[in-house]
Formats: C-alpha cells, sequence, structure tokens
C-alpha cells in the first residue's frame, strides 16, 4: 500500500509535513496550557478549602464567645432581678422600671 503523500509533488509533501508539524506544536502548546489551567484550578480550590476551614473554626469561635456572653448577661439578668426588691432607686417613680436598662452605678443599697 502506498502512503497518501506519495501522488503529491514535492512542495504538497513539504507543506503537509510543516502543516503537521505546526498540529502537533499548537497540541503541544494546548495540553501545557490545560495543565497550567487545571493546575490554577486545584490551587484556588484548595485556598478556598483552607479559607473555608479557617471560617468554620472563626465561626465556632465566635459561637462560643456567644454563648459566653449570653449566660453572662443571663447571669447579671438574674443578680439584678434578685437586687431590684431591695434597691430604693429601682422603686423611684423617676427612673426607668426596664431591668435591662437601669444603671446600679448610683445606687447606694448594702
Amino acid at each position: 500500500m502506498r502512503s497518501p503523500t506519495s501522488n503529491w509533488s514535492r512542495t504538497q509533501q513539504l507543506g503537509f509535513i510543516l502543516d503537521e508539524g505546526r498540529r502537533l506544536k499548537r497540541r503541544e502548546k494546548n495540553r501545557v496550557a490545560a495543565q497550567k489551567s487545571r493546575k490554577r484550578q486545584t490551587q484556588r480550590a484548595d485556598l478556598l478549602h483552607e479559607t473555608c476551614e479557617l471560617l468554620e473554626q472563626r465561626n465556632r469561635k465566635l459561637r462560643r464567645e456567644v454563648d459566653s456572653l449570653s449566660e453572662e448577661q443571663h447571669l447579671l439578668t438574674e443578680v439584678l432581678r434578685a437586687h431590684e426588691p431591695l434597691c430604693p432607686i429601682m422603686h423611684c417613680s423617676s427612673h426607668v422600671h426596664d431591668v435591662n436598662t437601669v444603671s446600679l452605678l448610683h445606687c447606694t443599697c448594702p
């Protein structure tokens, strides 16, 4: 069996060889570009994963802090409620009676 280029002129054969060379070079260039693209995509995914982990840790820490502050607020509210019956300032009509807004800074109670 004869090759497909055996009936071609010398110029056609050279053109075919050059075109084939360009095609192979273009394929190699495309392969390298695809590898780079996949590597960048993997790096971005790794960075996003790291960022996600850090944000989840921060979120857990902030939730613990919120829980702690909520507990502290609850305890201080209870202390204030226990103090209220003994405090003349809290019974004065010129002061606000909302337990959450009354200031004990001026209280002279024991």
